[in-house]
């Protein structure tokens, strides 16, 4: 394993901001492998969530055989030897190396998307993206700015808020925040007791944490029928956005400069929900300000907005997310006949793969996490989907195995009948539709207008593609 952090668990690695945590619930970030965690919440604060990592590795011997602090430059296929010749950028200059089968693990989130405003050069203060938390950066009495109220951004503005002296949400674009429970709260003693003891009991609450979500793809499709009727996108969907903009003038406790703010003009599940972490009850506080005025550039001591006001800046946080579309960046890999893996995705509608894992042309190489992949549908946390496709891959490596075969790789035809079918059945989904926010939304690739990041099947039709392998589709030699 090469790992370009100079330590394991990935994200959990990089990113240490303040009330970091999963907000799945912790029994569900959970390999099948390495169950019945002794989790201290309900939903794992990061360093927990990184000690847990830590612990797989150790006891699994993949530390001992983990190279820290190695950052694949270049990978290029040999095509006389079908191998892969590996250079990589470490503290001690440039190393190489090869190997038979390349698996790029880098996932989704990995490019900080750092924000660029006018003037942003002749800010004197301090800028900060969460996945670059400085371990040192104390925020006590100082005006701090925060912009993005996505994930890490409700996360981190409690915390936030209670150091600084002054603080000023910028917000762009108005999420649907929803309570989950359990967030924040300690794991009960009795719980654990009972998780430690009554395998029963921990298999059915790990099925009730998921149970929830199985129905959520429904939510996420139109209903043209309900839309003739004046629905907006069907029953469910529309249920749930009445009861979240209740719960938005509940937190807020009914101030209505809020809350006309914070409602937002697209469907619930059209972008990534977002877990309450006393979000919206922060904005009451005396200290805070949600500015929804447009940025128009930075200055040498804060930010100015279109209405023309500066607010003066000691801090700005940029919890602006990740690139999503920048798979595998900044690594080049080169495949048969020369072809450059950036420039074969760019040439045409951006980032694409055989079922997230596979491209034509680049054999004896899989992704995880790749283009579509992230399943839509809920019913598990990521982990599960990790081994899942990780099983997919298992799978392949172990026919070349057996039958003496040093090239596996995608035939181009089914490459293409894939990727229709996956652009049809996402036709479907409100993403790619203007209620569906799909101007701000990072499922969507903007530029081609479609869909991403986002596997739109049905969770256990996606399953079956990744676990039950279509050999016809595949080509060994």
């Amino acid at each position: 394993v090469y790992e370009k952090q100079d330590a394991v668990g990935g994200t959990w690695a990089i990113n240490r901001y303040p009330d970091i945590r999963v907000d799945t619930p912790s029994i569900t970030y959970e390999y099948s492998f390495e169950k019945r965690y002794p989790w201290s919440e309900h939903f794992g604060r990061g360093a927990h969530v990184r000690q847990y990592l830590e612990d797989v590795a150790k006891k699994y011997g993949l530390a001992d055989n983990t190279r820290l602090s190695h950052a694949l430059a270049e990978a290029r296929f040999d095509e006389a030897n079908n191998r892969w010749d590996l250079a990589f950028d470490t503290p001690e200059g440039r190393k190489t190396a090869q190997a038979s089968v390349v698996i790029s693990a880098s996932g989704a989130f990995t490019n900080p998307n750092f924000p660029k405003f006018k003037g942003q050069e002749n800010f004197k203060g301090t800028v900060v993206h969460p996945a670059r938390w400085p371990e040192d950066l104390d925020l006590t009495g100082k005006r701090v700015g925060v912009i993005g109220n996505g994930s890490t951004g409700v996360q981190l503005l409690g915390a936030v808020a209670g150091q600084a002296e002054q603080v000023y949400v910028f917000q762009r674009t108005p999420q649907w925040i929803s309570p989950r429970a359990g967030y924040g709260k300690p794991m009960e003693e009795e719980t654990a007791w009972l998780v430690r003891n009554f395998p029963g009991y921990w298999n059915w609450w790990r099925y009730m944490a998921t149970a929830a979500l199985f129905d959520i793809h429904d939510l996420q499709l139109t209903d043209p029928e309900w839309q003739a009727k004046g629905g907006k996108i069907n029953p469910g969907n529309d249920e749930l956005r009445a009861f979240l903009t209740e719960y938005i003038k509940q937190e807020t406790g009914g101030r209505q400069d809020l809350i006309d703010k914070l409602i937002p003009d697209y469907a619930p599940f059209s972008r990534r929900p977002v877990v309450d972490h006393n979000w919206y009850r922060t904005l009451t506080r005396d200290n805070v300000e949600l500015v929804t005025a447009p940025i128009v550039r930075m200055v040498e001591n804060g930010i100015e907005t279109e209405d023309g006001q500066v607010r003066e800046l000691d801090v700005l946080i940029a919890a602006t997310g990740y690139a999503m579309t920048e798979y595998l960046m900044p690594s080049r890999y080169t495949g048969t006949d020369g072809q450059d893996l950036h420039e074969t995705w760019n040439s045409g509608d951006g980032p694409r793969a055989y079922i997230g894992m596979m491209m034509p042309g680049f054999p004896n190489m899989f992704m995880l996490f790749g283009p579509n992949s992230m399943p839509m549908s809920g019913g598990t946390g990521l982990p599960q989907w990790y081994m899942v496709w990780s099983s997919y891959i298992g799978q392949c490596l172990m026919k070349m195995l057996r039958e003496h075969k040093d090239r596996i790789e995608v035939k181009e035809g089914a490459y293409e009948r894939y990727n229709r079918d996956l652009d049809a059945e996402a036709s479907r989904m409100i993403q790619l539709t203007k209620e569906g926010g799909m101007d701000h939304n990072y499922y969507v690739n903007r530029k081609h207008a479609r869909l991403q990041v986002n596997a739109p099947w049905q969770s256990p039709d996606y399953h079956r593609m990744c676990t039950v392998v279509n050999w016809d589709d595949l080509e060994l030699s």
